[in-house]
């Protein structure tokens, strides 16, 4: 099934004007929250947002490669705290992966 998941994964940057549903992002965001950490420490937190306006401050965000964000209905910030674990970039990176493929 994962493997089945990962085959038919793509990436997406054009997006329908709608809403998602609250369930699929309660999914997305319960998904990321049971992603591993080392020594179980969970240094990150994640914020889902929805607001339009605030999507676009987002994808202007960095300088090259975020901009498609602009446009999508949904984006979930990944964030750690970096005096929890030595290893949060690890951590973050895997629960971002985890909420790609639950998207």
């Amino acid at each position: 099934m994962l493997f089945d998941i990962i085959k038919s994964r793509r990436s997406i940057r054009k997006f329908q004007n709608r809403e998602i549903e609250q369930d699929k992002i309660d999914t997305i965001l319960k998904s990321a929250l049971l992603s591993p950490s080392s020594r179980s420490i969970r240094p990150w937190e994640f914020i889902s947002v929805t607001n339009g306006e605030l999507i676009k401050q987002l994808s202007q965000s960095k300088g090259t490669g975020s901009h498609f964000l602009a446009g999508a209905p949904l984006a979930v910030a990944v964030v750690a705290d970096h005096t929890l674990s030595d290893v949060w970039i690890e951590d973050a990176s895997i629960a971002a992966a985890i909420i790609q493929l639950a998207a």
